[in-house]
């Protein structure tokens, strides 16, 4: 009879620690209602039981020995390129995981799924769709990634996840990998014509794939000479076939360019780039920020992870402001988004979604605004059925940016026009589309200026 109650506690305490993993002996006898002693008999029959910490600060968790093939150690590059083990990953039951720190296992980190410092690792964008179509079925994976739930999402990591955006390995392949990596030359300026050429044609056929940078324009990462340092770079290139559709994109390429020069002329960390026009191909080159040298890495997060664990916001503008009260970001960090989100309303870049903003690191929180990067107006990208358009959006004077900043961002804007209307690499099919949206930047700054 005693047994029988003993396997009736240990199938509530299952359920319990299912429902809610990282709790201590005390925090279950008043959930449970049972004696100490009991509850005691009840663990030690618990083949499954992971206890973290020691004393009566103990937690409880219940491993999932059916994904302990995803049980990992987690390490951290630095920007001098030294690894470090953060800890280890510990997937739980149902879906969850727990990461055991290195050296401070009594603050083990309990999350309902993948943890959202690894959301950016995820394989993403035009880059992640070529990481599926290679490895997917050598991993008993289905090739839409976005079908992958987050333990198959650390099985592909965990086999193929050495270059991912940031600075975590996952795994002990990829940091004996990282650390046995032989020195790279980088790629020199008189050879890029060649080679791009080639590398853009292997990233369209699937042989290539770099790191996750998400993004669903075609780019292939590689590690080159920039500005006559080596420096490693993500590459955003159109297709070489001639028509309105890659006309419209190598216009889009060199706008991009030119909204980063913009803001770098006026202060705003903003990723360096260079535009070049390979046999019918426009490249845009622009410098990792993720990356330090040949080896450093630096840690980075857009807030699409960040915000799923600690805001639940939607946009640039309100995700930054309830990071900042939360002290995940420095107070400078939210104000630059909320230029960054002005400025780029303001271009035409209608396509703003949480993970085109990053935070980074070189220690830990709260972190900095990272440099701006993916800023193009692409309010006149190409659209999935082909169409194109020439129209600017409607302004949209926005009560949570401050007037201050909206005067900044117009004069940014001003001088982005001039960019934009000065530059000769820009097509004529792109002349309404630059027309329009001056119009549209000429409208907001009288609506602004008239303002306080």
């Amino acid at each position: 009879m005693a047994s029988t109650k003993i396997e009736e506690l240990t199938l509530r305490i299952e359920i319990l620690l299912r429902g809610q993993a990282g709790l201590t002996a005390r925090e279950m006898r008043e959930r449970l209602d049972v004696p100490p002693a009991t509850l005691m008999r009840a663990l030690r029959e618990m083949p499954d039981l992971l206890r973290l910490g020691a004393g009566p600060r103990m937690q409880y968790a219940l491993r999932d020995e059916a994904r302990r093939h995803i049980e990992a150690p987690i390490f951290r590059v630095s920007p001098e390129g030294r690894v470090s083990q953060l800890g280890q990953l510990v997937p739980l039951r149902p879906d969850g995981f727990v990461l055991i720190r290195e050296g401070e296992p009594t603050r083990p980190s309990f999350h309902e799924g993948l943890p959202w410092w690894m959301n950016d690792m995820r394989p993403q964008g035009f880059i992640g769709r070529m990481f599926g179509r290679m490895y997917a079925q050598n991993l008993g994976l289905g090739t839409d990634i976005k079908e992958w739930t987050d333990t198959q999402v650390l099985q592909a990591l965990l086999v193929h996840g050495g270059d991912s955006t940031g600075n975590l390995l996952v795994g002990q392949n990829a940091a004996q990998a990282f650390l046995s990596m032989p020195p790279s030359l980088p790629l020199q300026e008189a050879d890029k014509p060649t080679r791009y050429v080639e590398m853009a044609a292997d990233a369209l056929n699937g042989e290539a794939y770099g790191s996750s940078a998400g993004g669903e324009q075609p780019k292939f990462t590689a590690y080159v000479e920039f500005a006559g340092e080596p420096a490693h770079v993500l590459v955003k290139f159109s297709e070489a076939a001639d028509n309105d559709i890659t006309r419209r994109w190598r216009d889009l390429l060199c706008a991009e360019h030119l909204a980063l020069e913009t803001l770098r002329a006026n202060g705003v960390a903003a990723a360096q780039s260079h535009v070049y026009d390979f046999d019918g191909q426009r490249f845009l080159e622009v410098k990792r920020f993720d990356r330090v040298g040949e080896r450093g890495r630096r840690a980075m997060f857009s807030p699409e992870g960040l915000t799923a664990e600690f805001s639940g916001k939607t946009d640039w503008i309100q995700a930054a402001k309830a990071l900042k009260e939360q002290k995940v970001i420095k107070p400078k960090a939210s104000d630059g988004t909320e230029l960054l989100w002005a400025f780029g309303h303001l271009i035409g870049n209608t396509d703003m979604h949480l993970g085109n903003v990053s935070f980074i690191s070189d220690t830990s929180r709260p972190y900095d605004l990272a440099p701006a990067y993916d800023v193009p107006p692409m309010c006149f990208a190409p659209r999935t059925g082909g169409g194109m358009s020439q129209n600017a959006p409607v302004f949209n004077f926005r009560a949570g940016v401050r007037w201050p900043v909206w005067k900044q961002a117009l004069a940014m804007a001003r001088q982005y026009m001039e960019r934009l209307q000065a530059d000769e690499r820009l097509s004529e099919p792109f002349q309404p589309c630059i027309n329009a949206l001056g119009q549209h930047v000429h409208q907001a700054g009288q609506l602004i200026d008239n303002i306080g």
